[in-house]
């Protein structure tokens, strides 16, 4: 379906990436204006109100060429429901993300689910425990690591001294050596077999969704355990089933 640009909100409180690229836009509004067909953006919410969980780039793109609307997949749920999509979404496919964007997305999770475990978040951000705890600790302190101006672009919450902060140089090292590894990993796996084309994969996406819904049952929550075999019920009479039709 197509969804109206004005029904789209912009709250850029849940934009992952740490700023807007405008080279991408830009090449996403000319190939617009050619015909070009782009996967439809992910929202949530209404027709008539929405939040953007894939797609700023797509959407900014339409608005530039002077689009009404835009095609869109709408799944029910709000805000929370559109940043928990997105914090996960740019991991797996679309522009890659910098140093800067995995640190924007950690640093949203954190402030957004203050109750939530470090590996959780991890999973959800497509980042490593390791650095979630670490920029927990430096972070300790309450002072935010970046602010929003007047232009909704990402900029540090204060200004650099002339002697650089070791927690930067260290995330910096660690991401460099992440994506070296990620990197010949991905190597040594294409030479193992070649790389299949088809539909996109959402199922591990949906999966953290619906761990990260589940750790919000407290303890002291008197449906707790009933919660949690119920789960436990439908995943295995689900994948009970569906073993069950392969065979």
């Amino acid at each position: 379906m197509n969804i109206a640009l004005s029904a789209i909100q912009r709250d850029t409180s849940i934009q992952t990436r740490a700023e807007t690229n405008m080279e991408t836009v830009n090449s996403y509004a000319e190939a617009m204006t050619e015909g070009a067909e782009f996967p439809p953006v992910v929202l949530f919410g209404t027709k008539d109100k929405c939040w953007i969980g894939d797609g700023w780039h797509r959407v900014m793109a339409a608005e530039q060429i002077g689009a009404m609307d835009i095609p869109a997949e709408v799944r029910a749920g709000g805000r929370v429901d559109a940043l928990k999509y997105a914090l996960g979404a740019n991991a797996v496919h679309g522009q890659r993300r910098t140093n800067a964007d995995k640190r924007r997305c950690v640093e949203i999770a954190v402030k957004e689910f203050p109750k939530l475990s470090s590996r959780s978040i991890a999973e959800m951000c497509g980042v490593s425990n390791d650095f979630v705890s670490r920029f927990r600790q430096v972070s300790s302190n309450d002072t935010p690591a970046t602010r929003t101006d007047t232009l909704g672009r990402q900029q540090p919450a204060t200004r650099r001294t002339s002697k650089p902060a070791t927690p930067e140089e260290e995330e910096a090292m660690y991401f460099e050596k992440e994506d070296k590894e990620r990197n010949q990993a991905d190597t040594g796996n294409a030479k193992q077999k070649p790389i299949k084309r088809g539909r996109p994969c959402n199922g591990m996406q949906f999966a953290r969704m619906a761990v990260l819904d589940l750790e919000q049952i407290t303890d002291d929550d008197t449906e707790r355990v009933e919660a949690f075999e119920f789960v436990k019920e439908w995943i295995n009479e689900n994948y009970e089933s569906k073993n069950t039709e392969n065979d």
